[in-house]
């Protein structure tokens, strides 16, 4: 007979307390359909943006290079929660950090959470 093996996924952290620029926040990590169409947009915006430094681009490049922009920046700020009715804090942290900090920071983030 086969011995069934357990495994238990709630033992890696995918939630949890982070301290962002001095404020406490919950963080909730993406699952890996959200991971595979984060990986799938940045992959696309850098071949758009090539294609938009070397100036071979069109209006609809541009404008899809602004959704994927978009799609990024809501992403982020789902991701966190900073326990204020209108996720304010949350909100103007978006608005002040630019978006390659922003990247680096979840990168980091679910580093720490892997380990």
């Amino acid at each position: 007979m086969t011995e069934i093996r357990k495994i238990d996924t709630l033992k890696y952290n995918k939630d949890g307390k982070v301290d962002v620029d001095g404020k406490i926040w919950t963080v909730k990590l993406p699952g890996a359909g959200t991971e595979l169409q984060m990986s799938r947009v940045q992959r696309r915006q850098k071949f758009l943006a090539d294609k938009i430094e070397k100036g071979s681009y069109t209006e609809e490049d541009l404008d899809r290079y602004d959704e994927m922009e978009q799609w990024l920046f809501d992403f982020f700020k789902t991701m966190f929660t900073d326990g204020t009715e209108d996720n304010s804090e949350v909100s103007q942290w978006m608005e002040d950090t630019p978006l390659a900090i922003i990247l680096q920071a979840f990168e980091d983030i679910k580093e720490q959470a892997n380990s």
